[in-house]
């Protein structure tokens, strides 16, 4: 399928979404539903130190558009963000000209156990929503197994205790608007890579296949817990060759917390046995997303685990404050790969409609730390850096 249908197809999702969801605006007056339209409008600031010049950056980041939609049978959810004009998208003077949906999806209410849902939805697979607590995210993130969104159905069915999903996704999320080859998307997808990334293939994720486990422990007072495993197999079709290879992924979890104490953990591993060109070689597979493209090594196993606690009560008008600290690993099988290592320590917390993360971050061939292209693949300088992070976002 060529592109111009993949989106063809995400946009009937879109239309079809909206349209649900505007004849429940109907719904809400007689009370059997409600719609909520909102958004943000998100500012952030960079310090990183290990430039030869070290870069100081107060930027517009953000602003996104929200729909919401909830009844007794159907709902659905979706997001549309918008980029550029400033750093790091300032290579664009154009405030809005890197764009594309985070999600787009309608669900119905089989029961009260089981659910149905279609569209442009999160893969459930690992920590569900975020494997952190962190705005940068994990290094499970750039591997493309956190956060993902892709175009499918999902069926929900809650047993007692136990929560088991299934999905189905024909095709990733697609390109949208920007100026990268393949990387203008929310999720970190499989993509063609852009023009000038060294060691870059062009590959496109089809017929991926999950199934999430979920079993959760509840104790007395806030103590609640949770195990599960996950597992993925998908096509990664090779637009160059013309052949097909396959991605194989599968992730133990466990979410835990004591008060306001928490705890958050996942391990896994990933195999790709892509059918790249010989220039191209099967030691790495080309990602992409914001914008951009870089390269993941083929095989590796992933870790990520974090401590946070949430602090009670409030502090005149700041409340919700999370400190946080996480570490995420990310372990070649490839001889003389280097590893991939993030550490985040952070806090977040929200004053009346403004929320706020602050991040200090190291990484070590960190594609999101200095080591863009090749860090999470061969690796790249192989020390550590440092970044200081932080998101000021009104929502409404």
């Amino acid at each position: 399928m060529q592109e111009t249908n993949m989106r063809k197809i995400a946009a009937s999702v879109l239309t079809t979404l909206v349209a649900g969801l505007g004849s429940g605006c109907a719904l809400a007056a007689d009370g059997d539903g409600t719609l909520k339209i909102g958004g943000a409008l998100r500012a952030r600031y960079d310090y990183t130190f290990d430039n030869p010049q070290n870069v100081s950056k107060l930027s517009l980041d953000t602003f996104r558009l929200d729909v919401n939609y909830d009844s007794p049978g159907l709902y659905g959810s979706a997001q549309y963000r918008f980029y550029g004009g400033a750093y790091p998208y300032d290579y664009t003077s154009q405030v809005g000209r890197i764009n594309f949906p985070a999600f787009a999806w309608l669900g119905y209410k089989l029961s009260e156990q089981t659910r149905v849902v279609a569209g442009l939805q999160q893969l459930p697979f690992g920590l569900m929503p975020y494997a952190s607590s962190t705005f940068y995210q994990t290094l499970v993130n750039n591997i493309g197994l956190e956060d993902v969104h892709d175009l499918g159905v999902k069926v929900q069915h809650q047993w007692g205790a136990m929560d088991f999903q299934f999905g189905f996704y024909p095709r990733d999320g697609g390109s949208w608007a920007g100026t990268s080859r393949d990387g203008a998307r929310y999720s970190v997808n499989v993509a063609r890579a852009d023009t000038g990334l060294a060691g870059g293939s062009s590959n496109q994720e089809r017929n991926i296949m999950l199934g999430r486990w979920a079993y959760t422990l509840s104790g007395t007072g806030a103590e609640r817990s949770e195990v599960g495993v996950s597992l993925l197999h998908s096509t990664l079709h090779n637009v160059d060759t013309g052949e097909d290879g396959n991605r194989a992924a599968y992730a133990l979890h466990y979410a835990g917390s004591v008060g306001g104490l928490g705890i958050l953990a996942e391990a896994g591993r990933q195999r790709m046995s892509p059918r790249n060109t010989s220039a191209q070689g099967n030691g790495s597979v080309s990602f992409g997303a914001f914008d951009g493209t870089f390269n993941v090594a083929a095989k590796g196993r992933f870790y990520s685990a974090e401590i946070n606690y949430l602090l009670p009560g409030s502090f005149a008008v700041i409340n919700t404050i999370k400190p946080y600290l996480n570490y995420s690993l990310f372990t070649k099988d490839q001889a003389g790969f280097k590893d991939s290592q993030r550490v985040i320590a952070g806090a977040s917390f929200n004053a009346g409609p403004f929320f706020v993360y602050t991040e200090m971050r190291w990484g070590k061939n960190d594609p999101y730390t200095g080591d863009y292209a090749n860090g999470a693949a061969a690796g790249g300088e192989d020390v550590w850096k440092k970044a200081f992070y932080a998101n000021i976002g009104y929502y409404f």
